[in-house]
């Protein structure tokens, strides 16, 4: 009897041929998805983030044709361009790209480190916009899931650390802050270069918060430290932009000056003022190094030297911000200080008093910093025999205290 196996054959042969079909479609696919995620990262890594965000646009779209509205490609995509518009400042683009990444990610029902990476990053856009309250429950939950799945010795971990840290610290909250602080900072120096940008960030958040509490024994290290690191940077990248190199040359020196070592805060200053002169005059930055600088000058006795930077930092201010703008108050502040220990009561309560109406502005008329602001001016105004115009001063000061009071005594529920 003859068998008859044509058939079969045939048929898996075409079978055959089908799957090797798919996988070399699945391998193209693949590799199109490798090279779209490619052009992305080159595009931003050349500082092209208008260009990687065209890209980025492309890629969701391949990604949603070829593996379908809510996979793990998709979220990956999602998040890569909500990154992007959130660096160019777009935040209305990148809320809801952020919001649906987490919901295709959170979909699986298991917490997971690509959930704590859009958690992380739907609260780090919600702080950049201020909204605290909902950035904090964001950036707690990320921290839960990665202290549980990374261990003890992770970069992510370090980062969402001092995400929650830093966000406490905006609050104010710095007694919550400081820990978090300190732990990602010895996470990094565990896990990185003692020169890595992220240890350089964790020595620099630390001792600003030190600074801020006046520890300046303990700030005084960390800021020395940061100084090594940006220094090198510098040498390194053959000079370019020198705003790092400055701002930590002016953070020394304002710890110096706190600890009241003069000597040692003239030349980091000096050294940050030159740099200012040299590579961003008019910046913002330059009127913060000025009136530091002025500081010092205060300090030594020196307001001859003192008051041309103060009055420079304020040209720098008003140029870049408006005559109007709360950037302008602490420069005022220290004009105003500046001239009254001259013995220049008249233009001191003039200063002051363009001080007070910007923050009046800002605080609101009935805020407790008016109050004290309304002192010294009362006194400066008492200092020119404006006996009248200082007993209003003192009254209002007296009002503004009288509600604060009333406001702490009563009970909204009754």
């Amino acid at each position: 009897m003859k068998l008859s196996t044509g058939l079969p054959v045939r048929c898996l042969a075409a079978a055959l041929l089908v799957m090797v079909w798919a996988a070399g479609a699945r391998a193209q696919q693949e590799q199109n998805w490798d090279a779209l995620n490619a052009r992305v990262d080159d595009f931003y890594h050349q500082g092209k983030v208008k260009e990687a965000v065209s890209a980025a646009r492309e890629l969701l779209r391949f990604a949603e044709a070829n593996y379908g509205a809510a996979t793990p490609n998709v979220a990956a995509c999602l998040n890569k361009l909500a990154v992007l518009y959130e660096e160019q400042g777009n935040f209305a683009e990148a809320g809801p790209l952020f919001r649906r990444a987490l919901e295709i990610r959170e979909a699986s029902g298991k917490d997971s480190a690509e959930i704590a990476t859009s958690l992380n990053n739907l609260g780090a856009l919600y702080a950049d916009e201020g909204q605290y309250e909902q950035a904090e429950p964001l950036y707690q939950r990320a921290l839960e899931i990665r202290e549980k799945s990374l261990g003890v010795d992770n970069s992510d971990l370090a980062t969402s650390l001092n995400n929650l840290a830093v966000l406490y610290d905006l609050e104010g909250r710095e007694v919550e802050a400081l820990p978090l602080y300190e732990r990602a900072l010895a996470v990094r120096e565990r896990v990185s270069r003692p020169d890595d940008p992220d240890v350089a960030k964790s020595l620099l958040d630390l001792a600003g918060i030190y600074r801020e509490q006046q520890r300046y024994e303990e700030a005084e290290p960390l800021y020395r430290r940061v100084l090594a690191i940006d220094e090198k940077a510098s040498r390194e990248k053959g000079g370019g932009d020198q705003g790092d190199l400055a701002a930590t040359l002016d953070d020394l020196g304002t710890v110096y000056l706190g600890e009241g070592k003069y000597a040692e805060a003239e030349p980091i200053y000096k050294r940050a003022e030159a740099l200012a002169k040299e590579n961003f005059a008019r910046d913002p930055l330059a009127a913060t190094i000025y009136r530091n600088v002025a500081r010092l000058d205060e300090a030594e006795g020196h307001y001859d030297k003192a008051e041309p930077l103060d009055l420079l930092a304020l040209d720098i201010l008003e140029q870049n911000f408006g005559e109007n703008s709360a950037q302008l108050t602490p420069v005022l502040g220290s004009l105003s200080e500046l001239l009254y220990l001259q013995g220049r009561y008249t233009e001191a309560a003039t200063v002051l008093q363009r001080e007070l109406q910007i923050q009046e502005k800002v605080l609101g008329a009935n805020d407790p910093t008016i109050a004290t602001m309304l002192d010294d001016f009362a006194a400066l105004l008492l200092k020119t025999n404006h006996s009248a115009e200082a007993a209003q001063a003192e009254q209002r000061a007296k009002a503004i205290r009288s509600r604060a009071v009333s406001a702490q005594g009563s009970d909204p529920a009754n």
